[in-house]
């Protein structure tokens, strides 16, 4: 009996590595925004620098904010694409010129956005 518990244990935690580790294809990105999709986004540390909520409207546009941690909150605008499974937007004032994003599924509606393939935040809807 130990021993099956341990190969079910093992399984799991290679079940979930694996979740945590793969990023969303272009049909799950198409899906996900399909209707627009609101999202809370974060610093890796949970708020510690920053807080945001953005609105991905359906046709494109973006719409919210970002508080850097201790301050007040900043207005967005801006404007999204999907170029295959990445997400590029544009987003004013803070960054101008266009940045992609990879998606990598770490939760049930949850991901962790990953810039030039570093992990750069969190994004849960």
């Amino acid at each position: 009996m130990f021993r099956k518990s341990i190969v079910v244990a093992g399984c799991v935690l290679v079940s979930a590595s694996a979740f945590a580790q793969t990023s969303y294809t272009a049909a799950e990105m198409q899906a996900l925004l399909a209707k627009g999709l609101l999202v809370s986004s974060s610093d890796l540390e949970g708020g510690k620098t920053f807080t945001g909520r953005v609105q991905l409207a359906a046709d494109g546009k973006l719409s919210g904010t970002i508080t850097p941690a201790g301050s007040t909150a900043i207005l967005l605008t801006g404007n999204w694409v999907l170029k295959g499974a990445q997400l590029c937007r544009k987003i004013e004032p803070i960054e101008p010129s266009e940045v992609c994003e990879t998606w990598i599924k770490s939760g049930t509606k949850q991901a962790t956005i990953q810039v030039n393939g570093k992990a750069a935040s969190i994004n849960r809807w």
